[in-house]
């Protein structure tokens, strides 16, 4: 069992996603993970490893960012507008 994990930022919404896999799993076709918040794709790989969501942390510093990055995001700001 070979535990790996995946960080994945988000430069749109400023959250950073920590993604677990073990890399000994049977591989499968399409592997996709969504955001809890706004259910936008943020992995998708063909033929990996099963992928889970561990968990996820406000990006407080865009010093060290993970090499894996997207811009995907689709929340919705429900909140009436006030005057």
């Amino acid at each position: 069992m070979a535990y790996r994990k995946l960080l994945v930022d988000n430069l749109a919404c400023n959250r950073r996603f920590h993604l677990c896999f073990d890399d000994q799993d049977p591989k499968e076709e399409n592997v996709e993970i969504r955001c809890k918040h706004c259910d936008a794709v943020i992995f998708s790989k063909s033929l990996h490893p099963p992928v889970k969501f561990a968990r996820d942390e406000n990006l407080v510093t865009l010093l060290q960012l993970s090499d894996n990055r997207t811009r995907n995001c689709q929340f919705k700001d429900h909140y009436p507008q006030t005057e």
